[in-house]
């Protein structure tokens, strides 16, 4: 099994490592892993690519990895890049026309209510994003049994987690 540990950088913020992630990938020197948002904290991950090569990546404590990070292999030329899995989101907005105050008032209830069921939440523009983790039917019960389908409308996403936005559920 070949250990990773040494990241090059993420090519949606390198243009030059991009390029060389794609020559990779013209001279088969590419190895290609998808994780999902869980696997993605972790700093220890015995991985296969999609060319079934066994890996283990081996990151200082703390480390998250994001989608587009570049590994250097070790064992030979190229590298290995990490695309994130999209996950299923609720993705709650609030209906058009609620006056400010009311506006607060359903934000805190919603906040209160999906607290309780301990679901983590993230702010995006002008929408709560909860993840799915349950049958959407249930997840809508919940909502529904307090009201809050009156003032807040559902729509549903494949996406990935905005990582800047985390919020750990109260215990």
């Amino acid at each position: 099994m070949l250990r990773i540990s040494h990241r090059l950088g993420n090519i949606h913020h390198d243009s030059d490592l991009a390029a060389q992630v794609t020559q990779w990938e013209h001279t088969h020197q590419l190895e290609e892993v998808t994780l999902n948002e869980r696997e993605a904290q972790k700093s220890r991950l015995r991985l296969q690519t999609s060319t079934g090569q066994e890996l283990g990546l081996v990151l200082p404590r703390g480390t998250e990895i994001a989608d587009g990070d570049v590994f250097a292999l070790t064992d030979r030329e190229g590298g290995l890049l990490v695309h994130l899995a999209l996950q299923e989101v609720m993705v709650l907005t609030l209906r058009p026309g609620l006056p400010p105050s009311e506006q607060h008032h359903w934000l805190v209830r919603l906040g209160h209510v999906l607290g309780n069921q301990h679901w983590p939440i993230a702010s995006v523009d002008d929408a709560v994003l909860v993840p799915v983790s349950l049958d959407r039917a249930v997840m809508e019960t919940v909502l529904r049994t307090h009201h809050l389908l009156d003032q807040f409308t559902i729509r549903y996403e494949q996406r990935s987690w905005p990582k800047s936005t985390w919020t750990t559920p109260h215990s």
